[in-house]
């Protein structure tokens, strides 16, 4: 599960990439907020790219049933769920970010563990949507089961798009989406 990841403005890619969303946002009203550093949260509004350089604000999490916050898929039956079969067809996206945060039960206890690349960007397997009654575009980030490295923490873990694959995500036809994520079920990260 990916309940909270976050953005450090010194890394150059995600610099690029906040430059570029700030320009963006500029014309737009001042009562939206977009999160370009620190701890990102659901309903934390970020950038997020929707193609080749083109990154746009969007909110984090669909809403779901009785209004409940839905902020991840599974990526093994994100293609089966109604909820987001049009979207990962259709609206692919990745979310980038300096690392991400697992909590790990010990007992009554939980310990926070952050992941990251040193001096890189990663980048999150996502799907978006338009919500009803929204202007703005919402997201959810795409989880796999943990690696082996990783399972000791959490069972789950983001699906990271590796670097060569970011445009084969956006991309990618919709016959061979399930090809494409569950050859990402394999990928080291």
């Amino acid at each position: 599960m990916c309940g909270r990841f976050y953005i450090e403005t010194d890394d150059p890619d995600m610099g690029e990439i906040i430059r570029q969303i700030a320009e963006e946002t500029k014309s737009q009203s001042e009562s939206m907020i977009v999160k370009t550093h620190g701890e990102i949260f659901p309903a934390d509004i970020v950038p997020v790219q929707t193609g080749v350089s083109l990154y746009r604000p969007m909110k984090w999490g669909f809403t779901g049933f009785k209004n409940k916050p839905v902020i991840n898929a599974r990526s093994e039956t994100v293609m089966e769920k109604p909820m987001f079969r049009v979207s990962i067809m259709e609206r692919r996206c990745l979310i980038p970010a300096s690392g991400y945060y697992e909590w790990q039960k010990v007992g009554r206890q939980k310990i926070r563990y952050r992941f990251f690349l040193p001096n890189e960007t990663i980048y999150f397997a996502g799907c978006y949507r338009l919500e009803k009654n929204s202007q703005m575009a919402s997201f959810v980030i795409l989880t796999r089961q943990a690696t082996h490295d990783f399972e000791a923490i959490h069972d789950r873990m983001p699906t990271i798009i590796p670097k060569e694959r970011l445009a084969d995500w956006l991309n990618e036809t919709p016959g061979t989406v399930a090809n494409v994520l569950e050859d990402l079920q394999y990928e080291i990260y």
